[in-house]
């Protein structure tokens, strides 16, 4: 029964995890009023922005990194658990291939996430050198 509940809950941790994904994948094509911004940003036209529409792209980018870091820092712990158990089952020479195969999981799904932030960074980097142009135009007129 406890082996059963286990796989269980991996399975909805996968599902869930997947679905993540999954909805982070869609947020890089937004179907809101985001889209012209965010069309402007990935064509390389930041300079048709407004400095009120780089600002809400900065806020967007900004949660955008927060959630990510969020993310990534809950895949840690996860994986230190896991590490944890996996050391556990070794100095009891239990079966360990289900702890190592999940590590295994996080890992390459932390590395997603951590692609995904160094994306969204170098947004951020252009968004703000974008804003700090704006600023310089608007303080000289």
């Amino acid at each position: 029964m406890g082996d059963d509940s286990r796989k269980s809950i991996v399975q909805a941790l996968k599902n869930e995890w997947s679905l993540f994904l999954e909805a982070f994948q869609k947020e890089d094509q937004p179907s809101d009023g985001k889209s012209k911004i965010s069309d402007s940003f990935e064509a390389g036209k930041l300079e048709l922005l407004g400095l009120n529409e780089v600002r809400e792209l900065m806020r967007a980018l900004t949660d955008d990194r927060k959630k990510l870091n969020q993310k990534l820092e809950s895949i840690n712990k996860e994986i230190d658990l896991n590490t944890a158990k996996l050391e556990s089952l070794r100095l009891l020479g239990t079966e360990d291939s289900e702890i190592l195969k999940r590590i295994h999981e996080l890992n390459d799904l932390g590395q997603s996430v951590a692609n995904a932030l160094g994306k969204v960074d170098r947004r951020l980097r252009a968004i703000r050198q974008k804003e700090d142009t704006l600023q310089q135009q608007t303080a000289s007129i």
